[in-house]
């Protein structure tokens, strides 16, 4: 097996998504990730519905990473292709997007072609980090709330560079952990999270920094988007409670799909708690691979 490669725990996200696209589709849109808001906004009040929250977080990535228009752009973690589609619009991008989910890739397909930018965003189920794309391939690099389905993450850095043209971009968001011990009950809520979510464990924003700075990234920056992004499990904005309303329908899904279904809904009200507490945060990641460096001897040409 390759390092970084889980084929256990691909298995089981592989099928968390599938079983639960229609239901992240139908509720949060063509956009399965948080939501963006400034500070005292409140969803449905003064605040940004769903859709522009979780639009304006994707513009809030590529701000703060600088991804440039025109770039060409892997994707890993591009679920049903979303902020692929931003990227391959309004920036002119051309974008390679990877997932564990078949049934998400075909999605993102279709949505491209829908969106009228099939030619320049593209999407297949594959692993992110056996992608079999060659070295320096990418302008930059995007992994929008996809690390922390990864137990190796710092082989995600290592992958990262090798893909990254020298001066290439890395753009990262992420869910985290506060950085430090926890208490045992912080740590129980932190295993239901991970438990229902499917993924093997957190890292704090600060590792997340440490980790890119090993693997050789310069101009390494953390930002903390915990408070920005708390809204998105305010019940209001996830809507989980549609479903939840008629437990017929949540017994119907998990006769039709398996009980691991209902990890969807018991996630909500476990985030707030996290978000609540301090005990789970956000942030995003920007880092630049090297440049090499040049031959200054007498003759040579710079």
């Amino acid at each position: 097996m390759e390092p970084g490669i889980d084929s256990g725990l691909n298995t089981a996200v592989e099928r968390y998504y599938d079983i639960t696209l229609d239901l992240y589709e139908d509720l949060w849109g063509e956009h399965v990730h948080h939501g963006f808001w400034d500070p005292g906004e409140v969803p449905g009040l003064n605040g940004a519905d769903r859709h522009a929250a979780t639009d304006r977080l994707v513009r809030e990535l590529v701000d703060f990473a600088g991804v440039p228009a025109g770039a060409a752009v892997f994707d890993l973690g591009c679920g049903i292709g979303g902020p692929a589609l931003h990227l391959a619009g309004a920036l002119g991008c051309t974008v390679e997007g990877v997932t564990l989910s078949a049934q998400q890739a075909a999605r993102a397909n279709e949505k491209a072609e829908a969106n009228g930018v099939a030619d320049r965003a593209r999407f297949h189920q594959r692993d992110g980090l056996a992608n079999g794309y060659p070295d320096q391939a990418f302008d930059v690099v995007w992994a929008l709330e996809s690390l922390m389905h990864l137990p190796d993450r710092a082989a995600f850095f290592a992958e990262a560079l090798r893909l990254l043209r020298p001066g290439g971009t890395l753009a990262v968001a992420t869910w985290s952990v506060r950085d430090g011990e926890l208490t045992e009950d912080e740590q129980e809520l932190v295993r239901q999270i991970l438990q229902h979510q499917v993924m093997p464990d957190f890292s704090s924003l600060e590792e997340h920094e440490q980790l890119a700075r090993a693997a050789g990234f310069t101009d390494v920056a953390v930002v903390d988007w915990s408070k920005a992004v708390a809204n998105s499990w305010d019940p209001g904005f996830a809507q989980i409670q549609q479903y939840e309303q008629g437990r017929s329908v949540m017994r119907n899904l998990a006769r039709e799909r398996g009980v691991d279904v209902l990890g969807f809904f018991h996630a909500g009200p476990l985030m707030k708690k996290g978000f609540d507490t301090g005990v789970i945060t956000y942030g995003a990641l920007r880092a630049t691979k090297p440049q090499p460096p040049q031959d200054s001897r007498p003759g040579r040409t710079p």
